[in-house]
Parts: structure tokens; C-alpha cells; sequence
């Protein structure tokens, strides 16, 4: 797929509208609440100094990561100099660590974090291999990467809805995408293929949890759920019941480099 402008400018674009990633709502109040449990519960980091957002937009997940590594330093950075200006204005107590992304690297030293998190970027990415070599390269030696991304594990009720409506195309790399999303969607990766990439690009130990099995992709299409916080608690229950499942539509992960310079 190619899309009609670069994605730095595209962002830059819909970050200028103002209600582009604004705020948590919805779905995003469900994967924040999943992300919280899945790194303190499943993760457990071990109280990292320094942590990086890649992709951090404007900071929708900014305060999540205050809350949950309170006496880390924490960084951010993204393609989109628009968002970065947002996050400055909306965050001025991190307006000094914000990090911009050009030509497919964040401009940082290596091995300057413990701890990488990156929230639905691994599916917009034009080169997935240079996305997760700029992250091992980022990181300390046995530093941990947490991500999420959609999923396209078999079964899910999204899958089964894209299959039915003739909606799954192939991609370039083998892959596929719902042409119903997102067009910056470019991939969507099942957890095997990730675990597959990932170890190709030197990291160790993926695990995966899994969200967005059903509740998710109702409450989304049913109107009138807004009321008392019920829609956020409905996605919840993706998560909460099933995310041992393999057939959620939404995966999140974690994966190590390794401690010595040996792959």
C-alpha cells in the first residue's frame, strides 16, 4: 500500500486537528487498563531509570507511564514534530525530553534505556526490521521492549468479520491488513510471525498477552454505551476473561535484549 503523502507529514496533519489522540476513551481506556496489569503483573520490570514512549504522539499515555514507573525518566519521541509540540504544551514538565524520529531513528545514544514502550506503532511502521533494530539499539543490554499492536491470530471475531465480507488483503512482506482500517495500518502480525521477527532482530523471550476477543468490537458499533463509563467497563472484559485466548485482535508483548553482546 501507498500512501498519498509521507507519514511524518500525515501525522503532522492529523495531530493539527485537535481531537486527533487527544484524550482515553473507549478502546484506548480498555488498553490502558490491560497495559497497566500486563507490565505490573505479568512484565514486572524491574523499577527502571530511564524509559522511552516510541511513538508517543502527544502524550496520550504519558500520565499511565508516571503512574506506573514513578521514579523513572521518562522520554518520548515520535515522526510527527506536531505531535512532539502538543505533548511540550500539554506536559511542559517534559517538554525537555522529547526525542524526534528521522530517518527511521530516534535521536538518542544507544543502550541509553532500561525499559522501551511503544503502543500501537508496530503496525504503521513502513520497515518493521528498522523499527525494532532502532529499539534493541536504544536499549541497555537486557532491557526489556513492550509493545502492542493489532493482532491477526485466527478467530477472532474481527478476523472472522473481515474473512466473511472478503475484507483480509496480502501484503508485500507475506503479511495482511483489514482494508476496513486505518489505511496506515500496513500490517497486521499474528503472535507467532512476531515472535518470529522479533528473535530475527536479536530479542529474547517474547510473551504475549491477548485483548479485543469480542466486547471490543461490539461496543465500538453499538450506539448509546457511552453512558455511566459502560462501554470502557464492556472492553474491559476482553482482557479481564480471556487474555490468555489466542484469538484476541489486539496482542500485547514484551521481549528482552539479551545481557551480552552475543545474539
Amino acid at each position: 500500500m501507498t500512501l498519498p503523502v509521507g507519514l511524518s507529514e500525515l501525522y503532522d496533519q492529523r495531530y493539527r486537528e485537535e481531537s486527533y489522540r487527544s484524550r482515553l476513551s473507549g478502546y484506548e481506556v480498555a488498553r490502558s487498563q490491560a497495559l497497566a496489569h500486563f507490565i505490573l503483573q505479568v512484565v514486572r520490570p524491574s523499577d527502571p531509570a530511564r524509559v522511552l514512549d516510541y511513538g508517543a504522539g502527544s502524550g496520550l499515555y504519558l500520565e499511565l507511564w508516571e503512574r506506573l514507573f514513578p521514579r523513572a525518566a521518562l522520554s518520548f519521541c515520535d515522526i510527527s514534530p506536531a505531535a512532539l509540540t502538543q505533548l511540550r504544551e500539554r506536559y511542559p514538565r517534559h517538554k525537555n525530553n522529547c526525542l524526534p524520529v528521522t530517518k527511521g531513528e530516534v535521536e538518542s545514544e544507544p543502550e541509553r534505556f532500561d525499559l522501551v514502550v511503544s503502543v500501537e506503532v508496530m503496525e504503521h511502521v513502513e520497515d518493521l526490521d528498522a523499527y525494532l533494530q532502532d529499539i534493541r539499539r536504544v536499549l541497555k543490554p537486557g532491557g526489556c521492549f513492550i509493545w502492542t499492536t493489532p493482532c491477526a491470530n485466527p478467530l477472532s471475531i474481527e478476523h472472522l468479520y473481515s474473512l466473511a465480507r472478503g475484507q483480509i488483503d496480502p501484503t508485500s512482506e507475506g503479511y495482511r491488513r483489514w482494508r476496513w482500517e486505518d489505511p496506515t495500518h500496513l500490517r497486521r502480525l499474528e503472535t507467532a510471525e512476531t515472535a518470529k521477527v522479533l528473535t530475527r532482530n536479536g530479542f529474547l523471550r517474547p510473551q504475549f498477552r491477548l485483548r479485543s476477543h469480542f466486547f471490543s468490537f461490539v461496543c465500538t458499533r453499538a450506539p448509546g454505551l457511552g453512558v455511566f463509563g459502560l462501554r470502557e467497563r464492556l472492553m474491559g472484559l476482553d482482557y479481564a476473561l480471556f487474555r490468555r485466548f489466542p484469538n484476541g485482535a489486539s496482542m500485547l508483548g514484551a521481549a528482552f535484549k539479551p545481557r551480552s553482546a552475543r545474539r
